[in-house]
């Protein structure tokens, strides 16, 4: 049976407007960045860091060329 897995996402506008606290591992992307965060259940939105996943769109189109 096929699992699908699924992350909290919006726009960084959305993300920062509501400010919310993710909890412990939990993973939200940004739709318009492609940034994530990973809450760690006490830090609001905006005091989380983002995670180290981040991608510029230069090594963004490099993996895009690769098939693997």
């Amino acid at each position: 049976m096929a699992m699908q897995i699924q992350l909290r996402r919006g726009t960084a506008q959305e993300w920062t407007s509501a400010n919310p606290i993710l909890a412990q591992g939990e993973m939200a992307v940004e739709l318009d960045t492609n940034r994530l965060k990973i809450g760690n259940g006490t830090a609001h939105w905006a005091d989380l860091p983002y995670d180290g996943f981040a991608r510029s769109e230069e090594h963004t189109s490099e993996l895009q060329s690769h098939s693997f």
